[in-house]
């Protein structure tokens, strides 16, 4: 008689029992619990199941799928385990668009996957779109005053952590204003050192505690530049090239998905002579060249190359 030896018989698992037949002591809604934070970890947001160029960048600027900022301080701190990824930190479904009233989800590796299939067929080894990322997607603006410099955003790719990075800007002092008197005399005097530059990192709006860069100059580097008025009763306007300057040594952690923001704070140090109304500015990310009007320099611009702006890490 063909087929006569029946197949093996199949005996689900009972999620509510262990191998001894002892309860498990697991409820309906953990089970549910643990396949849902399964499923949510993955993307579903295009029609390939990945994310889209456009779709990343606005979940960077929207800061979505981020560690609170109490978290990262905490880490950068020492006071938290960085094996406490996103995974463990209860989140809203609200926040993965799960219709239904609001519950919080937290992925639970102790209790089993139930009711999920997980079976894959792999055909030899295959690179994934996330092992071909970069560790890190960066966006920075060019001509910045006293605003954010930089973003970046840490890739599923990243291999460690932390990381140290290197930051290198472009920089122009600025000077603008207008005489009231009919007097041409006016002079200025605009200094850029070391201690007058300060690079601040927020996570989450909040300044990331222990970032102490060090800082060097490019060669040629112009540490203090003076001009003087050339028309009287006109406003003028200046900016001059003073070269590039590096942070090295900052020291971040990178879980996945984290965004951070860089900021360059300048502290005036200026001498100003016969001058009404004047408003002084180092601007950041510079790309373009020196320019006066009503005004002019006497110390020459920076000769050397203008790098408007690298991270390396």
């Amino acid at each position: 008689m063909i087929f006569n030896s029946p197949g093996t018989r199949y005996i689900p698992v009972n999620p509510y029992r262990d191998a001894t037949g002892e309860s498990t002591g697991l409820s309906q809604q953990q089970l549910d619990m643990r396949r849902k934070a399964e499923i949510l970890q993955y993307n579903k947001t295009s029609s390939n199941g990945k994310i889209t160029k456009k779709q990343n960048f606005a979940g960077v600027v929207g800061r979505r799928n981020q560690y609170s900022s109490y978290y990262i301080r905490n880490l950068q701190n020492g006071t938290a385990n960085l094996d406490e990824t996103c995974l463990l930190i209860p989140t809203s479904t609200r926040r993965s668009d799960v219709p239904g009233p609001e519950i919080f989800l937290r992925y639970d590796p102790a209790v089993p996957l139930y009711n999920y299939n997980s079976s894959q067929f792999t055909y030899g080894i295959q690179n994934t779109d996330e092992q071909l990322q970069d560790k890190w997607f960066i966006s920075y603006d060019t001509d910045v005053v006293d605003n954010r410099i930089a973003m970046m955003n840490i890739r599923p790719s990243i291999d460690t952590s932390p990381y140290t990075y290197t930051l290198t800007t472009s920089i122009a002092l600025s000077i603008k204003g207008y005489v009231l008197q009919n007097d041409p005399s006016g002079t200025f005097t605009l200094r850029i050192p070391q201690d007058s530059l300060n690079l601040v990192v927020k996570y989450g709006g909040q300044i990331v505690p222990n970032v102490n860069p060090t800082i060097t100059y490019s060669s040629g580097f112009v540490q203090d530049v003076s001009g003087y008025i050339t028309n009287a009763m006109s406003s003028f306007a200046g900016k001059i090239f003073v070269g590039n300057v590096t942070f090295s040594n900052i020291v971040l952690l990178t879980p996945p998905g984290a965004t951070y923001e860089f900021y360059i704070e300048y502290t005036q140090n200026r001498v100003i002579a016969n001058i009404d109304n004047y408003t002084i500015s180092a601007i950041m990310n510079f790309k373009t060249g020196t320019s006066n009007s009503g005004l002019a320099f006497n110390t020459p611009a920076s000769s050397g190359p203008i790098y408007t702006f690298l991270l390396t890490g």
